[in-house]
């Protein structure tokens, strides 16, 4: 009897957890809000063990279509400079062994091992380790729609697009070259039409059969609708956030995929990653297109009620209104609040704050690229602030902080270290220079958006928008009475932005946090008072009572970063954003090989000489640990500082 009674709160309680596990929703959706992700192109990054460079037979450091080198030890290597930088996550390409050791990662053949290029499974996992102790999280970028291009068929006529029923026969190009279990041929799977769509090729991107069911650039495209293929997708994916400890996934070519896949794939991965140990697993989707509809499409809970599935998209309508607003500043800054209004109606409530905004990545020419004219730089550094200041979570394409100026694909895949492969600035170059002014542009307002959590959590409060061409951008990032004000110009003479509203007191001093002696006082109206802003630039205003000093930086280096030919007699200066104390430095300071020697100060304590006698025709590194810190504050570094040089 008392079974029986019970019975139904037993169904009942199973029932609630079987929702639980459909619905899967992340235990803290503004997690991520707090993030800043920097996206790398692991191949391009940083070369940390050259004897795997030519693993699969293939590596051509000149080629823009082979590998160059980068691995996951080079990426290791650098993440005090993705930290310095101020990213929180990084995103880096897919880990899967390719059909023939595509650089991309974008062709998988082996789905659950390593491409030996990269490294080992046990380099991927240190890699991800040492993130995590910097308080960097990592996202793996995974592909569900293709493999690689092993298969084709025989048939006359094959490429052009079929409609179903109709279909090619299909066949492994190379019988020697196949796909390993699970996507095999076997009693099961007798059929490589078990496995693959056999449409043929797409040929027009905007009919959703096509793109769903046709082959992108030739890759094998798996029938994701097949209930194997789906268990087997989700099998995969489970193996590496078990396997690497990933805390998100970036996930390529979503569109192509039928909506019936999401909304059984997304909940299986997310509460597996929450029965992981990670509640927290973020999953953003490539939804390569410029309509919020079909983007917002994809996101959230579906209209069943029952089904979650990705928590965001890459914000690729914004992206392409940023090219015109900013990249070209010819047309009206009412685009940018124009498209807003497209989030309440397009979006999931969960998604519309968490879009991941972006200026460039591997897939679209560099922000820098083309004839932008000779103000492209300012431009670009207005482009930024709108990036950390604006809603949804920032990513920043590797490079980009390096003035990289590449063209369309493969052209924007440079290398960052010192390999053959560059658009700016010279062959052989190592580009993590960390004194660059882009470099510490980016680090600086990443450093905002630590201090000031509007920046990050606060709701977008338009403040103004020019609707007749280039000009003023303004909003407000409130959050209770809490509130930063961001101005921008994009127009090329100064704009002064009238009196607006404000959420602060009366008599509150606003100050300008670009330029400390620029201070304001909010009108007894509650009004902000006139703001002019140079062609061109921008400026972040916040409560007096309210700032708080910036982590001290590392602002220039002598010799400079990467120079050939430093005399060995030659001293070593690093100058600071402010006065430092001076014991903290010279405990943090040291180079490689290891030297002696002794440190001078001015008066103003804001730079430091170190008189040595260098080694001859060595590269030289010049490091400094985080412990150094600010004489006032007492901050210390946000993160280790590192530079190097050639001697004679």
């Amino acid at each position: 009897m008392r079974a029986r009674r019970r019975l139904p709160f037993l169904i009942f309680l199973l029932a609630a957890i079987a929702s639980a596990k459909l619905h899967a929703q992340p235990a803290h959706p503004e997690f991520w809000r707090d993030q800043s992700i920097y996206q790398i192109f692991t191949d391009r990054f940083c070369d940390g063990d050259p004897s795997n460079n030519n693993a699969d037979g293939n590596y051509h450091p000149n080629r823009a279509n082979a590998p160059h080198g980068g691995d996951f030890r080079g990426v290791e290597q650098k993440l005090d400079y993705v930290k310095a930088l101020g990213a929180t996550a990084i995103w880096i390409s897919p880990v899967v062994l390719n059909g023939r050791g595509e650089y991309h990662g974008y062709a998988g053949r082996d789905f659950f091992k390593v491409d030996p290029r990269w490294g080992t499974m046990e380099d991927l996992r240190q890699m991800v380790d040492a993130a995590h102790k910097r308080g960097i999280l990592v996202i793996d970028d995974v592909v569900v729609n293709h493999g690689a291009d092993l298969i084709d068929s025989g048939d006359p006529g094959y490429g052009a697009f079929l409609e179903p029923p109709s279909g090619y026969h299909l066949r492994y190009r190379d019988p020697a070259r196949t796909y390993p279990p699970p996507f095999d041929l076997n009693a099961t799977n007798p059929e490589l039409t078990n496995l693959f769509h056999n449409q043929g090729l797409i040929h027009d991107y905007h009919v959703a059969d096509q793109y769903i069911l046709g082959e992108l650039s030739g890759l094998d495209d798996f029938r994701t609708e097949s209930p194997y293929v789906r268990a087997q997708m989700e099998r995969i994916c489970q193996f590496w956030i078990e396997q690497a400890g990933f805390d998100g996934f970036r996930i390529d070519t979503v569109k192509h995929v039928e909506p019936g896949f999401w909304r059984e794939w997304c909940p299986a991965i997310r509460s597996f990653a929450a029965a992981h140990g990670r509640p927290d697993f973020f999953m953003f989707g490539e939804v390569l297109d410029g309509a919020d509809k079909l983007c917002g499409s994809f996101t959230g809970v579906k209209d069943d009620g029952a089904h979650y599935e990705l928590d965001s998209v890459l914000d690729y309508p914004l992206y392409f209104k940023i090219q015109n607003v900013f990249a070209r500043a010819k047309v009206p800054t009412a685009q940018i609040e124009e498209r807003y209004q497209a989030l309440a109606e397009r979006y999931d409530p969960t998604a519309r704050d968490r879009l991941v905004t972006f200026l460039d990545n591997h897939d679209q020419p560099r922000f820098l690229s083309g004839d932008l004219a000779g103000d492209r730089a300012d431009r670009l550094k207005v482009a930024l602030v709108f990036l950390y200041t604006s809603r949804g979570i920032p990513c920043l394409y590797y490079g980009t902080e390096q003035a990289f100026a590449g063209g369309n694909d493969p052209y924007d895949r440079e290398d960052m270290f010192a390999g053959a492969f560059k658009v700016a600035g010279p062959a052989g170059a190592d580009s993590f220079n960390m004194t660059h002014p882009l470099f510490q542009w980016v680090a600086l307002l990443n450093n905002l958006r630590r201090l000031y959590t509007p920046l990050r959590q606060g709701e977008h409060i338009n403040l103004w928008c020019d609707h007749n061409g280039p000009g003023l951008l303004a909003y407000a990032r409130r959050q209770g009475a809490d509130e930063v004000i961001v101005a921008l110009n994009t127009a090329g003479q100064p704009q002064t932005l009238p009196e607006r509203p404000t959420a602060l007191a009366p008599g509150t001093r606003v100050i300008n946090s670009l330029d400390t002696n620029e201070i304001l006082t909010v009108t007894p109206d509650g009004k902000t008072p006139p703001i002019t802003v140079p062609a061109t630039a921008a400026k972040i205003f916040v409560a007096q009572s309210q700032w708080r000093p910036l982590d001290p930086a590392v602002i220039s280096s002598s010799p400079l970063h990467d120079a050939k030919d430093v005399p060995v007699s030659q001293a070593i200066t690093l100058s600071f954003s402010e006065a430092m104390d001076t014991n903290s430095v010279q405990s943090a300071f040291a180079t490689e090989p290891a030297t002696s020697g002794a440190f001078t100060w001015p008066p103003g304590r804001d730079s430091v000489t170190y008189t040595t006698a260098l080694p001859q025709g060595k590269i030289v590194y010049v490091r400094l640990a985080g412990a150094a810190r600010a004489a006032a504050s007492g901050n210390p570094l946000h993160a280790p500082f590192e530079s190097r040089f050639q001697t004679r």
